[in-house]
């Protein structure tokens, strides 16, 4: 069974009642819109429109319903833009006002495909797998969680932070021996294997992290853990900081924090000079990645917000998945 953890269901609650001053403000729009029987729900919640006492509008005619279908959708992200200025507060000139690689529509309707989402928050999305019995102990995923809440970067709602979504699926999965990082010849023994055969999330534009016995990087199972763009394998240990740490790692990896740029994967720096899990000096110590105040300089988490590189959403049509979504 899919479970996930996050900080942004409550957000998105909060923004709701934030926005109800701007609700009156479009208040007529509004109406039409509920009265014409169309249902545009909050991260999976549909507003309800009592009936039975109150009001006195009558039943909406033929041409205000017309009217509604065509309602002008600048951005094609699957909201309309009335509804985006009186109700979301997203932006209806950009189909992706947080800037987190999902349309705003998708985080707004499609509470299947991307439980919690928050349009006006960066959200990030990850499958884990394990060919173990077990997946990420409630710890391990808490000092995550809580480490990517408390990254030092702004969203359109004021807020700072990123709400990461682990979303553990199966479990037992059938490993050929090592896993490896670069695709082999055989199933079952790399990386990619296994997201092709049992990702159920990656239309959705998921991450996808794996957690088994042994990886190997570049055919060296020396390693531990091993990050490619989009997806990384690791190792679990007794010690909830070292596997979120080594977490932090393989998955900063994974965002394009990549072995290439100035001390990562190196111990040339202490973790003074250069303040990051990515530093092999600062990992199984930290869970962080830097802020760009240190020697080395460079924001990771600013990277990470605007600049990592993201799964492709292919089930995305007029800004939502028509399968995994409330629709109009």
């Amino acid at each position: 069974m899919l479970t996930d953890i996050s900080a942004g269901a409550r957000r998105l609650a909060n923004n709701w009642f934030c926005r109800l001053s701007t609700v009156r403000v479009g208040a007529v729009v509004l109406v039409t819109l509920l009265l014409a029987g169309v249902v545009f729900p909050v991260a999976g919640t549909s507003p309800q429109v009592n009936t039975a006492s109150g009001g006195g509008a009558d039943t909406p005619d033929v041409q205000q319903a017309q009217a509604d279908s065509n309602a002008t959708d600048t951005d094609g992200d699957g909201l309309s833009d009335s509804l985006e200025r009186s109700v979301y507060g997203t932006d209806p000139t950009d189909a992706d006002t947080d800037g987190d690689g999902y349309p705003d529509g998708m985080e707004v309707r499609c509470e299947q495909a991307l439980p919690d989402a928050d349009p006006l928050r960066t959200d990030i999305y990850v499958e884990v797998d394990s060919t173990q019995s077990t997946t990420l102990s409630d710890p391990v995923r808490t000092s995550i969680v809580e480490t990517f809440e408390n990254a030092p970067v702004s969203n359109p709602d004021g807020s700072t932070g990123i709400d990461i979504h682990l979303v553990t699926d199966d479990t037992k999965l059938s490993a050929n021996g090592t896993v490896h990082s670069k695709s082999r010849a055989g199933a079952g023994n790399d990386i990619y294997d296994f997201r092709a055969n049992h990702s159920e999330h990656r239309a959705d534009g998921y991450y996808y992290v794996l957690l088994t016995d042994d990886v190997a990087y570049n055919g060296d199972d020396y390693f531990v853990g091993a990050g490619r763009p989009e997806i990384a394998a690791m190792e679990r240990f007794d010690s909830p900081k070292v596997t979120a740490s080594l977490f932090m790692h393989e998955f900063g990896h994974a965002m394009g924090l990549d072995a290439h740029q100035d001390g990562i994967d190196e111990e040339r720096y202490s973790q003074t000079e250069y303040d990051s899990v990515m530093n092999y000096n600062g990992l199984y110590r930290q869970l962080s990645y830097s802020n760009g105040t240190d020697s080395v300089g460079r924001n990771e988490w600013q990277f990470v917000a605007e600049n990592r590189t993201q799964p492709d959403i292919d089930c995305v049509e007029n800004g939502t998945c028509p399968s995994r979504c409330t629709q109009n």
